[in-house]
């Protein structure tokens, strides 16, 4: 269990607290409960919305950026990929955005425009239009908030956290750890690889991984009440360079850096045991591991021995 889940103040503490007061709220119809997306999940979505998802993310400076280093428009970039990951995470085609910024007072107009040109910029990439925001300014550091909506592809409905099945592979799309090198200024959401799995594929569960492939894989097990078994050979195939330099410096393993750094923005995908495998290989996937009934998250090494994985990556509020 996260360390920080027995915290009072915890990220994760608060989000079971909004969901037990929403436990009360009206249920719809039966017609149109799938239309709903519990809360929780990377997007939300209300009945007779027309299918309509939505998402928003908060980026503050000093904690997800550093405007004394980092320009402007790159930031501006990150916002908007952050959003546009998590429709990838529910393969969702992102349409519109929202971008909302509490500006410091020491910007200029001109920094304010590269922020929204950036965004913009990495919208139109994905078939994005920003639509709408609203800018406001303050005395404390910048703050880039983008909502963001979309929809499944027609026929298909929305990728969720809750899918996964005893048995069920678990493959990520990418490297993983040591984005803080800079990584995770050049965000590249997995969208269109999403849609096509779910057109082809039908994945039982996806997440992205913006806390750390720990934590957000336990969100998948948490929701799917289910366990999970690692494969410390095949992770270790997956660990980033940028996680081996990293750990030079930190003086930790670089599977460690890999497990629980955060802000990669790959997916996690809970295939069925029978997905075709080298379409996936194709797809650029990497078997990690696999589904269990129970038993929480654990890693199997190769000598066979089984440890615990104690679920760790970003969080705030601690």
């Amino acid at each position: 269990m996260d360390k920080n889940s027995h915290n009072p103040k915890s990220e994760r503490e608060l989000i079971r607290r909004i969901a037990e007061d929403l436990i009360n709220q009206p249920e719809p119809e039966p017609e149109q409960a799938e239309a709903r997306v519990a809360f929780g999940d990377d997007m939300a979505g209300i009945p007779d919305s027309g299918g309509w998802l939505w998402s928003v993310d908060m980026l503050m400076d000093g904690v997800d950026f550093r405007s004394a280093e980092h320009g402007w428009e790159t930031i501006g970039r990150k916002a908007m990929s952050v959003s546009l990951s998590d429709c990838a995470a529910m393969a969702v085609r992102p349409l519109a955005a929202l971008c909302a910024v509490a500006l410091c007072d020491s910007l200029t107009i001109d920094d304010a425009v590269a922020i929204h040109r950036g965004a913009q910029s990495c919208a139109s990439e994905y078939g994005c239009r920003i639509v709408g925001g609203d800018t406001n300014s303050w005395k404390k550091p910048t703050v880039v908030s983008v909502t963001i909506a979309g929809r499944a592809e027609p026929g298909l409905a929305p990728v969720r956290r809750s899918g996964a099945c005893v048995g069920d592979e678990i493959h990520v799309s990418g490297l993983l750890g040591g984005s803080i090198l800079g990584r995770h200024l050049t965000v590249r959401p997995r969208v269109e690889l999403a849609l096509e799995l779910n057109r082809h594929h039908t994945p039982h569960a996806m997440i992205d991984i913006s806390d750390g492939l720990s934590i957000d894989l336990g969100h998948i097990l948490d929701s799917s009440a289910c366990g999970a078994e690692l494969n410390k050979d095949a992770l270790d195939k997956v660990v980033h360079p940028d996680a081996r330099r990293l750990a030079r410096q930190t003086g930790r393993p670089p599977l460690e850096h890999a497990l629980h750094d955060g802000e990669d923005f790959e997916l996690v995908v809970v295939l069925a045991q029978a997905a075709d495998k080298p379409t996936v290989e194709r797809l650029g996937l990497t078997r990690i591991g696999h589904i269990t009934k129970t038993g929480g998250l654990k890693l199997r090494h190769s000598d066979g021995k089984l440890e615990p994985i104690e679920p760790r990556g970003w969080e705030h509020f601690r």
